[in-house]
């Protein structure tokens, strides 16, 4: 017996030694192994307690259900129907489903249940059939061989073999199983099956690629794989470059990295020039900026010259009526608002030195036309001599009053007759 039991264990560990490619258990996956076994036989048996060998077959349902079929053979001897002792073969043959559930990477709890049918053979030839429980775990040594250790119970409701009608024999058995068909294992855990896993014993808990292969890794978080980051240490959320430096900084948001920025501290919102500085501004909108602009204020759509004064005269157009430039009411006395324009005006008139202008005076339809005539040439002096004290010489200015002569529209409506009355510059 002992013999046999050395058979036993020197075959599974001769399976161990086979190479094979590694195996996950799932569906698909076969199952043969020996074992060794200790039975504890029902006192009503008569029969002692003895060990013996075993063998095992099994296929995978499920990757946790498997369909399994063993048979034992135990030598021993018992008291029959004479009182006296006599050899005795047992030989249980069970049917069973087993259930597994792993635990780690390389343990699983097994539970089954099934049919037993067991022969009583040499001197005792009787036999008995039954129902069989089975409790045990199995120990992966590797992705193709397994130790298991079960305990098992066969409830026998009658045999033959003895005049009780039921009973219970119980054994443990250890042995060695090696896994075949299945699929390819995954001998590192990584996700990647052995047959494509070309870093075969990746770290657990790595991430990897298509090939099983760990990832490039970002240690610190800045975008750039460390096998490409010159500053592998960048503080988290700091801007970086391709090669994973930070990034100049730009203290005051305007665009202009703090190397390059000759005016830091700029305020939020400020637009700024190639060198971080503020762009000159351009308060009225003339598109001349306001260091260049002799004329700042100018009304929105002013038509303006390289100073930001008001164009008084174009190639076609030789004639510029002074809107804004207004008097008191049957008076020659500029409003304050004409002063203004007129101050615009001098400095446009001042940028041009060649022309020479008339200031003309018109006046609507309403009153005498000697009055009217009288009253336009007034106006006409009174921005004459405005300019005049503005700098710009006389003789480039000639004042002429025309009354209600020359009106641009009718003298019927009360719209009409505002734009009549006007003050105009005449280019000679």
């Amino acid at each position: 017996m002992k013999k046999c039991v050395v058979l036993c264990l020197v075959l599974c560990a001769g399976l161990s030694a086979v190479s094979a490619p590694a195996l996950a258990i799932e569906k698909g996956t076969g199952e043969l192994g020996l074992f060794g076994r200790v039975s504890f036989f029902d006192p009503a048996l008569n029969i002692a307690d003895w060990g013996g060998i075993g063998a095992r077959a099994g296929y995978f349902l499920m990757n946790n259900l498997a369909l399994e079929a063993d048979v034992s053979f135990t030598s021993t001897d018992g008291i029959i129907t004479d009182g006296l002792r006599h050899d005795v073969q047992v030989m249980p043959f069970h049917a069973r489903l087993n259930w597994h559930r792993p635990y780690g990477d390389n343990t699983h709890l097994m539970v089954g249940a099934g049919y037993v049918h067991t022969e009583y053979g040499d001197d005792a030839n009787a036999s008995g059939d039954g129902a069989g429980l089975l409790v045990g775990f199995r120990y992966r040594t590797s992705e193709k061989l397994s130790w298991r250790f079960e305990a098992t119970a066969d409830w026998y409701s009658d045999t033959d073999f003895t005049a009780k009608e039921d009973h219970v024999d119980y054994g443990v058995q250890f042995g060695f199983s090696g896994l075949f068909g299945g699929g390819p294992g995954d001998s590192d855990k990584d996700g990647v099956t052995d047959d494509l896993d070309k870093c075969p014993a990746t770290p657990r808990g790595e991430p990897v690629d298509a090939t099983g292969c760990p990832l490039p890794k970002d240690s610190d978080g800045d975008g750039v794989l460390d096998d490409a980051d010159k500053c592998p240490d960048t503080p988290m959320g700091e801007k970086v470059d391709a090669k994973g430096c930070p990034l100049p900084k730009d203290s005051d948001g305007d665009g202009i990295t703090d190397d390059k920025d000759k005016c830091p501290g700029t305020p939020k919102g400020e637009k700024v020039d190639a060198s971080g500085c503020p762009l000159p501004k351009d308060s009225d909108g003339d598109g001349v900026t306001d260091d260049k602009d002799k004329c700042p204020g100018t009304p929105a759509g002013t038509k303006v010259d390289r100073n930001g004064c008001p164009q008084l005269f174009e190639e076609t157009k030789t004639t510029f009526v002074l809107e804004g430039v207004n008097f008191e009411t049957a008076k020659a006395d500029l409003t304050p608002g004409a002063l203004a324009v007129l101050d615009r005006v001098a400095v446009s008139l001042a940028a041009y030195p060649e022309i020479r202008v008339e200031v003309a005076g018109h006046t609507d339809s309403k009153g005498s036309r000697g009055y009217n005539v009288k009253l336009s040439q007034k106006r006409a002096e009174a921005v004459r001599d405005y300019l005049v004290g503005k700098g710009i010489a006389a003789d480039r200015l000639v004042a002429k009053g025309y009354g209600p002569d020359k009106p641009v529209t009718t003298n019927d409506t009360e719209e009409g007759r505002a734009q009549n009355r006007r003050t105009e510059l005449n280019k000679l």
